[in-house]
This record gives structure tokens, sequence and C-alpha cells, in this order.
């Protein structure tokens, strides 16, 4: 009954003012809403065509269309707002859009993408949520944002062979996209979650559309998880967007706070674009294949539009194509127009256009612990299991005062991170030291998150209360892959992440579900060790249960990474191009060199910013 209650309470929640009305006056014109969407069916040219409506994708389309070029932009989904509800919009339901099983999967925003079995998960398939809507992973994660380190931009220049891709040199980028607001005494008291944060970090002069805040709601537990980290022997840093991650501090996320709403790439970027511009947005229309001139230029994108009648057609471009279609799209997205490694393409009777081997290669993800654990403070468990005593207050000081328990992300209130001292390190093989040793200084071995909802006992009380302590290996040495199971972008990619394959990542993991345990238990709040209990004690026992539930926190990146001209593995330049055909650009996770520390959107929106900044001016700066 509960749970039928928190589904009527869910449309309860008032949707704040959007830009879907069908017509604007603005200075003194009519503007028609049906004006930016292109008509199926209909052969037209841009002067760039981006593919995917996602964290990239609506980033660097905005950007040119601001600049006065004409741009197509295509993806494969709609709206969420239209899609699904008000789960999307309202920062406190972000669980639900992360299931974990194909059964639960938000069918109309996301792919429903199911892994190969996993060896170093004991064979498991888990089902990984990619956004299939304008806005991406932006639309669908918690929101979380926070920025590398200068160590990461060290390495990932490296990579690349350019000094373009220093922390310097990135810096203006992460600035250009945020509008900072500091955390409103109103909602948050700043006596009992005492918020640090470096103004210097944002500059809201840039005029930057995304919203990043600390939203309007910081969980109760907030002040425990902090002493956890104290007594783990971790310092507190002020922020985590200046570049130290080695720590902890609370996390900012990209939320509204005016409104208490997520704000995504769609309803910042896309949403500008479409009241200043004239971007056309082709909605619902799959990317089939990336068109070549016979010169090995691309000029155009065969698209279909899937609405009751499949129309298949083509859409062209002057000046680039730019592939922004996700961690695992964008390099099936190549592959199947002939770019990839030559025994897929071969296998598939695939014509080559460049034959680049690390195409769909060199995957790198974070596996990730999640602790499910009893606690004696207010969590989300009970809004989350339906209970009107928790869900009726909450809907009402959502609405009334944008404010409560659904106005915020309830997570990271206050996120750690640390190389793993020296007693955890002295349990580790040479192998394992050797490979943290690969890492800068800076760059943390482990991240700890809370999370204000986790699994619960079959027979949860109607006020009990879990949540989640999670660690998450920031240094994986295992690397994933992909391939096609046909030439027909409709059937979905084969996708091994291959987490925990390699033995010195499965050692890491036992250190760090070691001080994630004791980070939990140093909090003080914890009543019951629900999952993993506390019997769970030696190496072996606690390497038995990682490889049976770790799961994963969904930033698959690398794919088609940028890289050097001796690295066979490299299939972008340090522009972004692809090797060995023109006017085709990647820009998106799968551009990434390596995975930096932490969570990737904030990255993502600084790609985008620097390689549309790029087209504008002619090079990379």
């Amino acid at each position: 009954m509960w749970q039928t209650y928190f589904v009527t309470a869910l449309s309860l929640a008032l949707l704040v003012k959007s830009d879907f009305s069908s017509f604007i006056i603005q200075d003194g014109k009519t503007r028609i809403l049906g004006n930016n969407f292109g008509v199926p069916g209909i052969e037209v040219s841009y002067d760039y065509l981006v593919v995917g409506g996602g964290t990239a994708g609506n980033t660097l389309a905005t950007r040119l269309a601001l600049a006065g070029f004409s741009v197509g932009l295509i993806e494969a989904g709609s709206f969420y707002e239209l899609d699904n509800g008000n789960k999307t919009t309202i920062p406190g339901y972000d669980q639900s859009t992360h299931p974990n099983t194909p059964a639960t999967s938000q069918q109309l925003v996301e792919y429903d993408f199911v892994t190969e079995p996993q060896g170093g998960l004991n064979g498991r398939q888990l089902h990984y949520s990619q956004g299939r809507t304008f806005g991406g992973g932006s639309a669908l994660n918690l929101m979380g944002y926070q920025r590398g380190t200068p160590g990461s931009f060290d390495m990932w220049s490296e990579l690349v062979g350019s000094k373009l891709w220093t922390w310097d040199k990135v810096w203006p980028f992460y600035q250009a996209s945020p509008n900072f607001s500091t955390p409103n005494p109103k909602y948050i008291d700043p006596k009992i979650h005492p918020i640090t944060w470096n103004a210097s970090a944002f500059n809201n002069s840039l005029n930057g559309p995304l919203h990043i805040s600390y939203g309007n709601n910081q969980q109760p537990y907030g002040p425990y998880i902090a002493e956890g980290f104290k007594n783990m022997g971790l310092k507190a840093i002020t922020d985590l967007n200046s570049g130290e991650l080695i720590g902890y501090a609370p996390m900012t996320s990209a939320v509204n706070p005016e409104a208490a709403t997520r704000d995504s790439s769609e309803s910042s970027f896309l949403q500008l674009a479409m009241r200043e511009t004239n971007l056309q947005i082709y909605q619902t229309t799959v990317a089939k294949e990336i068109i070549f001139d016979e010169n090995k230029k691309a000029i155009g994108v065969k698209v279909e539009a899937q609405g009751g009648v499949k129309t298949i057609y083509t859409l062209n471009a002057t000046k680039e194509v730019i592939i922004s279609a996700g961690a695992f799209r964008s390099p099936q997205l190549l592959i199947v127009s002939g770019i990839g490694p030559q025994e897929i393409l071969s296998e598939f009777n695939i014509p080559p256009i460049s034959v680049l081997p690390g195409v769909g290669q060199n995957i790198q993800d974070q596996a990730w612990l999640g602790f499910n654990y009893g606690v004696n403070s207010t969590t989300k468990t009970q809004i989350l299991a339906g209970n009107p005593a928790y869900v009726i207050p909450a809907v009402n000081e959502y609405i009334n005062n944008q404010s409560g328990p659904l106005a915020g992300i309830g997570a990271a209130e206050y996120t750690g991170w640390e190389k793993l001292p020296a007693a955890n390190r002295a349990n580790l093989s040479a192998a394992a030291i050797a490979h943290l040793d690969t890492y800068p200084a800076d760059w943390p071995d482990i991240e700890y998150q809370e999370i204000a909802f986790a699994a619960t006992p079959a027979n949860l009380s109607d006020t009990g209360m879990y949540m989640t302590f999670a660690s998450c290996i920031l240094v994986p040495k295992a690397r994933g892959n992909l391939t096609i199971k046909s030439t027909d972008m409709d059937d979905y990619p084969v996708i091994s992440p291959n987490w925990l394959d390699d033995p010195v990542d499965q050692e890491i993991a036992v250190q760090g579900f070691k001080r994630n345990r004791e980070w939990a238990r140093g909090t003080g709040i914890l009543i019951d060790e629900f999952d993993p209990p506390a019997s769970v004690e030696t190496d072996e026992e606690i390497l038995a249960w990682v490889r049976a539930e770790t799961t994963f926190i969904y930033h698959a990146s690398c794919g088609c990474s940028m890289g050097t001209d001796d690295n066979p593995l490299a299939v972008l330049d340090y522009e972004a191009k692809v090797r060995g055909v023109t006017g085709l650009r990647v820009v998106d996770t799968s551009a990434f060199p390596v995975l930096v520390p932490g969570h990737p959107m904030s990255t993502v929106y600084m790609l985008a910013e620097k390689i549309a900044n790029a087209i504008i001016k002619g090079q990379l700066e």
C-alpha cells in the first residue's frame, strides 16, 4: 500500500515553470516552440551535426549555435520532463533513476544496457543505466559536481601529447559552465552543517547557464559522517572544485536552488539555445551511420526517426560531425560506420574507412562497494518505502518551501578521499603497490560517499532508517571493451567493463572494504550492520563478498580515447578529432584518455566547453 501511495505523492509535487510553452514573445517578436524542431524525413544541411543530446552534446550544440553556426542536434530520446513525470526533475527522487536490474529500468529515458557476464563479479550480468533523453547522464545521475586535480591533468596532457590539457589550461573551461550559489542559511543551518567553499573556484561573471549549489537540504546525519572521516584520519578540506581532493568536504551538485530542481544540460544549455538561437533539434531520432565522401571527410549522418512509422533519411554537415552519443554508443557508431578494429570490421563485413584498434577498447570504470547499514538518524528510507507519515510532509515541504528531503540529492553531505594509509598498503602485493605508484600524488586511491537510501531488511519497521556507506575504487587496473552484435544501431553493443578482473583491483577492493567499514563504524550512528554483516572478517570472506556484491557507479570512459600518434589504441588526437578521417570528432566520456578521479560530469562539461571554444576560434586553447 505504501509504495502505491509514494507513486501518488510523486504526482502531487509541482513542476516549476519550464520553457515548454508553445510560443513566447521576445523583443516584440513571436518565437514558436516548433521552430527549434527539425522535421523528420526532410534532408537538411547544417554547419555542424551533433549526435547525442547529453551532457557534452547539449553544451557543444548550444555554444556553436550561440556563436552563429547552424547546428542540428540528433537525440535518440526525448525530454525527460515529458517521458518520466517529475522523477527526474526533483532531486530527492534521484534514486529512482539508478536501477540495477532490467526489470526496474527507466525505459523511456535510458538505454536498457546489460553487461556480459563479469568474471570478477562471479559471472554476474549487471544493468547499466545510460541516458536516452535530452540531458543524457546529467538527467539520470545523482547530480554530484566535483572536479579533477592538477596531477590528473598532468597525466591527461602526457597521454595526449599536448600541454594544452594541463590544469591551468582546463581551469577556464571548468569555470565556463557553472553559475554557483552559496548555501542558503534559510534551508541549510550553518551551525549544524558548516559548509565551506572556495569562491574563486567559480566565475559567475561568465554567465554560465548551469546551476551548481549545495541544494536546499542537507541530511541530519551529515555531522556524524564528518566525525567518521576524522576518526579514520582524514583531514577537512575547503571544497572539491579547486584541484584538491585528498581529505573530506561536502560535494556541490547540479541543483537549481531557486526551484530546488535538477539542472541538467537540457534544462540549462539546451533550453538556453531554444530561447536564443535557431538550433534544430531532432528528437527520438537514432543515428544509424556516419556518411563520408570519397576523401574520407564526414559529411552527414543517416538517421532514423522512430515514430509510428520509422523514417530513414540523411542530415548533412558542411563543416563537421561531432559524436557525443555516450560511453558505449559513440564507439558503437564509429564501428558500424567503418571506424574500428580490423577484426570487428571484417567479422561484420563493414567496409573499412579508418582501421583504429582502440575503438571500443581501453574502457575504464570504477567499482563500487556499497554497505547497507541501519542508523539512528533520519534518512530517506521511509520516503522510498512510501510511508505516508514521511512522504506527505516531504512533498508539502518541497511544494510550498522548495526545501526538505526532496530538495537535495541525499548524498555526499561529506565525501572522503584518500591514498590508502601505510597499514593498508602493507597488506598489498608488490604488483598492487607498483600500480598505485603510477598515479600522481594528488590522485586518491579510494573515494568514500554516503547516500541517504539503501537496501533494507524484508522486515523493515515503519520507523527503520538505513543508508549506504560506499567506497569507490578510483585506480582501476582492469580495462573493459565492447563490440557490436550487428551493423544496426538498434541492436545494443556487447559490453564488458571487466570490473575486478585483475587481481590488483581485487586487492585494492579488499582494503577499500576495510577502510569503508572503519569509516562507517566511526560515525557513531550504526545500529544494524545489515549487509555486509560483521561476520565478514577475513580477507577471503571479504573478497568473496566483494565479488558477490560489488556494482559500479556509471562512469564508463575512454572507449574512443585521445592519445599520442605513437599510441596504437589512440582513436582521437589531442583536439578530439578522429584519426584517419576529417570532419569528425568525438566529445564525451569515451574521448577521455584517462578517467579522472571521482565523478566525471564536471569534466564532461569542461571538455565540451574546451572543444567548442577550439571550433569557434579555430584552435585549441
